[in-house]
């Protein structure tokens, strides 16, 4: 069928000749994740939130830019089950944790932002900081090179929530990183290199 120039594909929304449909995977997990997406990420043509809700149908997105919708969803979250995915002074390394705790944990919280507003938003939002908060010692070679990141080790919002999955409950994630790849070679296939993370 031939497509209009801004016709979106009525199941991944992406512009037609965007589609990724091909590699979205089936996957589930029995962990809960919360996104908490500022307004301009949001709008970002290259974030990853689009793909990884995709890949995992059961993530629950939620503007910043919306805070009652945020603070009501956030007290609706037993403190004691769920976790917050940012590296605070007190932070926990995600890779240390116990078998028994992990198993406790019902759910995520990620905040998908730059650093800077991420940031932001923990200090700025109280009940955030009522969640005990999990960090990385250890993560994966962020593999998300259409973006530019402050370095090398960043991971975008996908890959942190596939590894902190991993981590949590065992499941395999790999095959939202795969997709998160295909996607970005597609979507992305006419950009110059110069605009791609440096290696």
């Amino acid at each position: 069928m031939q497509c209009a120039k801004r016709t979106r594909c009525d199941n991944c929304l992406f512009l037609a000749n965007q589609c990724v449909c091909q590699w979205v995977p089936k996957l589930a997990t029995r962990l809960k994740i919360l996104i908490l997406q500022d307004l301009k990420e949001a709008r970002h043509a290259k974030n990853t939130v689009s793909l990884l809700s995709l890949g995992l149908p059961s993530v629950e997105c939620i503007s910043t830019g919306n805070q009652s919708a945020m603070i009501s969803v956030l007290r609706q979250k037993d403190p004691v089950k769920w976790r917050l995915v940012f590296p605070t002074d007190r932070a926990v390394p995600i890779e240390v944790m116990s078998a028994e705790t992990a198993s406790e944990i019902e759910g995520v919280i990620l905040l998908d932002a730059t650093w800077r507003k991420a940031k932001k938003l923990y200090f700025s939002e109280p009940l955030l900081r009522i969640f005990d908060a999990v960090s990385f010692s250890h993560p994966p070679v962020g593999q998300y090179s259409i973006r530019k990141s402050p370095n090398v080790e960043s991971l975008s919002t996908l890959e942190a929530c596939a590894y902190t999955i991993e981590q949590v409950t065992g499941e395999n994630m790999q095959p939202l990183r795969e997709f998160m790849l295909a996607a970005q070679e597609w979507q992305w296939r006419k950009q110059p290199l110069s605009h791609r993370h440096p290696d």
